[in-house]
């Protein structure tokens, strides 16, 4: 399954209903899986302010957390920054300032919803 059919299936899940109300707050789960659905459900809002949760789980010791929210990072904003979860920590560490430091900057300003998100969306149909 290519990486945009996985996150789209997964907004799916999230706008659909399908994956439990508050799954946010498990943002720091002891279990990766939990995570990364939660990333996910806090993205599918379209609200590019979510980047800001987001971005600590770049930095997360699971890969696949750290794949979901890179993808739900760049469904929000059009923008990975060069940050790839697979790259060595050191390499994804320099990435992860990047994103801090847009976001310090207020690059990517709070769309109240749609969003980079929406306009992916809405061009897939």
């Amino acid at each position: 399954m290519s990486r945009n059919a996985l996150i789209s299936l997964l907004l799916t899940l999230v706008a659909g209903g399908c994956l439990p109300r508050g799954s946010t707050a498990k943002l720091n789960s002891p279990n990766a899986r939990e995570r990364a659905v939660a990333g996910v459900a806090l993205a599918s809002g379209g609200d590019r302010a979510a980047a800001h949760r987001l971005v600590p789980l770049l930095e997360d010791a699971d890969s696949a957390v750290r794949m979901m929210a890179i993808l739900s990072l760049e469904r929000l904003t059009g923008e990975t920054l060069g940050y790839r979860y697979f790259d060595t920590e050191s390499r994804r560490a320099e990435a992860v300032e990047r994103w801090r430091t847009a976001l310090r900057e207020g690059r990517f300003e709070a769309t109240g919803g749609g969003g980079a998100a929406a306009a992916s969306a809405a061009g897939a149909e």
